[in-house]
Parts: structure tokens; C-alpha cells; sequence
């Protein structure tokens, strides 16, 4: 079987659509992401502890609801939890407001005036320093704005707090989804194609009459295509860090395994395509007619928070999801593999469900 993986390396090294789709295309990807240096900011969530209660406190909430870049959160658990979810990533800011906000606009008590403002907390983690410094600004407005009855505004109306987080930029989460997209399509396409070709000049039917086991060919093409996708995923990686300066947070190791994984489940699709295909061209086709959605709807190339309507839940059931999701939580957070088990597990089911289905449609002529 050796001898056969091989054979199909050699074969697959000498198709020059197979090697674009491996290689220069996602390595086009990075060159121009990689240049383009892309930082920009999208939505993120946020949480509100209200201590104070008063009018002046649920009117600083509901302009903080209006906030259109800013999902509030509802169930809003303990301040060390929250500040434990800004340290992870999972909550992008946090806002207290304190006991006693607002009493002085309302208060006829001297005393109260003179003990000056309570202060507004904002916290938040330093991953995207621009969007920091916007969230920031909008929210030192919207406090003035409540408490402009007679009280002079200054900065000290918000105390803004810094959660130190490893400093993680826009190339660094997308080379994962660069590494995702050239595994996706090469397998999909590159599969499809050739299995197609092979049942059009009658070599499957050949194969059939051969000493040659038949699971012994399958098992020798998929761990060919496995292999390459093991060498594009390093080849992708190593230009995306060496040559552009993204960073890999977490255990590159955990990068291969969840690339095997992925490869699979899209191997499996390029077997179901190719039973489908009655040309190669068609095969081709039929790839790029599946692969092209998931590029634009599984959160490649950003966050499928920002995706309109239904379309966030939808991502979810496209098996590059996951794979994105797991490659992005152990490269971008440091996490290790085994937090990331419910991705690993929605691929593994992928597989499962996928190779099953390839199975019963496969077609040898």
C-alpha cells in the first residue's frame, strides 16, 4: 500500500490543476491577505452589571442596547466570571455601573453632589486595540450624555480597565482559515476530478478484475491525499508566519491533527461529487459549486456573528465550520486539543455520516 501512495504522490505532483488548487491558490490568499495587512473590527458582545439601579443607569443601558456594533448580553453571570470570559475571549466588553450612579442629577442633598460622580467601569482585553479605542470613546459619550444635568463632564466619569490578552491580529485568525479553504477545495475538487476521470477511461472497472484488492487502492488514495494535505497545510503555515508574520499561539502539532480530520470529511465529499459527475469537467463544477458557498459562510475570511438573519445558525451545519472553529481555538487562544473536543466531535460525525454515504452512491462505471 506504500508503493501505492506513492504512486498516486507522484501522479497527483504531476497535475497542474490539482497542484494550483493545492498550493497557489490558498498560497495567492495569503500573499494578498499577508499584504494587505487587514485589521479591521467587526461586532462583539457585551455585558452590563447594573449595581446602581437608578433612572439615570437604565437609561446608560438602553443607549448601550442601541449600540449597533454591540450584541448585549442578558443573562449576565458574576463580575469574576465575565472578567474570566474577557481573559478567555469569549465576552469583548463588560460595563458596571456602580452603586449610586446618577443619585446626584436627582438628589437635593447637597452631600451627594459634593462627593463627586460615581465612576462607570469598562473593561475589556487588548486584542483589537482600534475597536478598544471606539467602543471606548462611544461609551465616555453616552455617560456624559446621561449625566450632563448639571455636572461637569471630564474623563473621570468612565475608568476604563485593560485585560492583558496574548496580542492577537486579523492574519493570524484568517491564515486558519486559509489553511481550511486549501484543504477544502483541493480535497473536494482534486478527488472528484480524478476518480471521475479514472471511471470515464474504464480504469475503476479494471481494477475490478485485478489481484489487487480494492480497498487497498481507495486506502493508498486517501492517504495520498492526506499527505498532501499535511505538506499544503505546513507550506501555508510556514509562508503565513515566516514570510507575513502571523503568530501561532497554541501547539502547531494540534494544527496536522485537526487538518487530517477536516481532509477527510472532504475527501468523503469529493467521492459523493465524483459518483455524481459524469465528466470531469462536471466534477470540477460541482466542486466548486460546494466549496465556494462554505468559503464565504463558514467564517473563512471573518466572523459569522456579522452575517445577517438566520445565516449564523446556518453556518453551523457546513462541516467547514467546525474545522474552523478547532483550528482557530488551538492556533489563535492556546487552547489545547482536547477543549476543543465538540468541534473534533462534529468532524468525526462528519466523517462517519459522509464515508457512509459515499459508500452506497460510489459507482465503479
Amino acid at each position: 500500500m506504500l508503493s501505492l501512495t506513492i504512486a498516486n504522490l507522484k501522479m497527483m505532483s504531476r497535475n497542474r490543476q490539482a497542484t494550483f488548487w493545492a498550493l497557489f491558490f490558498p498560497l495567492l490568499l495569503v500573499v494578498v491577505f499577508g499584504l494587505l495587512e487587514i485589521n479591521g473590527f467587526g461586532g462583539a458582545n457585551l455585558a452590563v452589571i447594573d449595581q446602581a439601579g437608578t433612572d439615570a443607569s437604565r437609561r446608560l443601558g438602553a443607549g448601550l442596547a442601541d449600540i449597533e456594533f454591540l450584541e448585549i448580553e442578558n443573562n449576565v453571570a458574576g463580575l469574576a466570571d465575565l472578567r474570566q470570559r474577557i481573559l478567555d475571549g469569549d465576552l469583548g466588553y463588560l460595563v458596571v455601573i456602580p452603586e449610586g450612579f446618577g443619585e446626584e442629577l436627582s438628589s437635593p442633598n447637597p452631600s451627594v453632589e459634593s462627593q463627586g460622580p460615581a465612576q462607570v467601569a469598562l473593561l475589556y482585553n487588548s486584542s483589537d486595540q482600534r475597536r478598544n479605542q471606539l467602543v471606548d470613546g462611544v461609551i465616555r459619550n453616552l455617560v456624559a450624555g446621561v449625566r450632563t444635568q448639571g455636572v461637569t463632564v471630564d474623563s473621570a466619569l468612565v475608568r476604563s480597565e485593560v485585560v492583558q490578552v496574548p496580542e492577537v491580529t486579523y492574519f493570524d485568525g484568517v491564515l486558519m482559515g486559509l489553511i481550511a479553504l486549501g484543504i477544502m477545495t483541493n480535497s473536494i475538487i482534486s478527488i472528484a476530478v480524478r476518480i471521475s476521470t479514472y471511471r470515464n477511461q474504464a480504469i475503476l472497472k479494471r481494477l475490478l478484475v485485478t489481484p489487487l484488492p480494492i480497498w487497498k487502492y481507495f486506502a493508498g488514495e486517501i492517504a495520498a491525499h492526506l499527505v498532501l494535505a499535511l505538506f499544503q497545510a505546513a507550506i501555508i503555515l510556514a509562508v503565513g508566519v515566516f514570510v507575513f508574520g502571523a503568530r501561532v499561539h497554541g501547539n502547531p502539532a494540534w494544527i496536522f491533527v485537526i487538518v487530517l480530520l477536516g481532509a477527510m470529511v472532504f475527501l468523503n465529499i469529493g467521492f459523493i461529487l465524483s459518483a455524481w459527475a459524469k465528466t470531469p469537467a462536471a466534477a470540477s463544477g460541482m466542486g466548486n459549486a460546494i466549496a465556494l458557498p462554505m468559503m464565504f459562510f463558514a467564517g473563512t475570511f471573518f466572523s459569522t456573528a456579522t452575517l445577517p438573519w438566520i445565516l449564523p445558525h446556518l453556518a453551523l451545519a457546513l462541516p467547514l465550520t467546525p474545522m474552523l472553529v478547532a483550528l482557530r481555538q488551538v492556533a489563535v487562544e492556546s487552547a489545547p486539543l482536547w477543549d476543543t473536543w465538540p468541534s473534533l466531535a462534529t468532524l468525526a460525525a462528519w466523517v462517519a455520516g459522509t464515508g457512509l454515504v459515499a459508500a452506497k452512491v460510489f459507482k465503479f462505471s
